[in-house]
């Protein structure tokens, strides 16, 4: 993780262009000090009603400066470009793509220390931990693919891989960090070459739409878009809602935090709180 420069103090006022650490600032106690994030930061709830300055890949530089944050906290490498400008109106920390659980647990922890939140950090990881036990469902070999414009398969070296195998469905090895397909006859020929026990797909939009990926011959298990590819504390919730599906032997997984945008005081957020 980088941070730019040193803090002047606690951080009070904060911008966040990073979604899943969006949602961590807002389950950890911190989400009054959330002055602005990205319009995909819509989880908790309470996060849409934060100022929308810019999507996952763009921020508008001159609202964020009349802001005067005293933080701003990036996803690093693909908002990479946004640094040196953003820098100039405040501390940024770039938070790389972790490649596994230990790697989530490691940004949560940095972000509370910086803002002297230790103790409910380290409460806020132990449930994210526990949350993700072992299933009563095992499989071998199991390959995801996330339907962001191109097809994008996830290594064994991400976090979803690690997610996934700390449940019991171990994810498939020997694929380069990361694939990137851009049609149907590349991915044919990696699934022919891993030849998958299950296939997760995530799909372009939050409705069950079979005709994006059932040209696969191969068992394949349906998620709405940004659910595996976020890794906030919906995620192990999320994924108890997988594995539920595959025990059902479901197509689809229903009701995840995407389609759901539960607000603090939902259900969803118990465990956490």
């Amino acid at each position: 993780m980088l941070l730019t420069k040193a803090l002047d103090g606690v951080p009070r006022k904060i911008v966040s262009l990073n979604p899943s650490i969006t949602e961590y600032l807002f389950v950890l106690g911190a989400g009054d000090r959330v002055v602005a994030s990205d319009v995909w930061s819509y989880r908790p709830r309470e996060a849409m009603k934060t100022m929308k300055i810019g999507s996952f890949t763009a921020a508008d530089i001159e609202s964020i400066r009349r802001l005067g944050p005293d933080l701003v906290i990036l996803a690093y490498p693909v908002q990479k470009h946004l640094v040196d400008s953003l820098s100039t109106i405040a501390p940024v920390l770039a938070i790389p793509m972790p490649t596994n659980l230990n790697a989530i647990a490691s940004a949560f922890e940095m972000v509370g220390n910086l803002l002297d939140m230790d103790n409910e950090a380290a409460r806020v990881i132990n449930t994210y931990m526990d949350a993700l036990k072992e299933s009563a469902v095992s499989v071998d070999n199991v390959l995801v693919v996330l339907s962001l414009g191109d097809f994008v398969i996830p290594c064994e070296s991400s976090y979803i891989a690690s997610a996934l195998n700390r449940v019991g469905l171990r994810y498939a090895r020997g694929l380069k960090c990361v694939e990137l397909i851009t049609n149907r006859d590349g991915m044919l020929g990696v699934v022919d070459r891993v030849n998958p026990g299950l296939i997760i797909y995530e799909g372009k939009t939050k409705e069950y739409r079979p005709q994006e990926f059932n040209w696969v011959n191969k068992p394949v298990l349906y998620t709405p878009n940004d659910t595996l590819a976020h890794y906030g504390p919906s995620l192990p919730l999320d994924i108890q809602l997988l594995t539920n599906a595959l025990m059902r032997k479901e197509s689809f997984v229903k009701n995840t935090s995407s389609i759901l945008r539960p607000s603090l005081s939902d259900p969803w957020y118990r465990v956490y709180l």
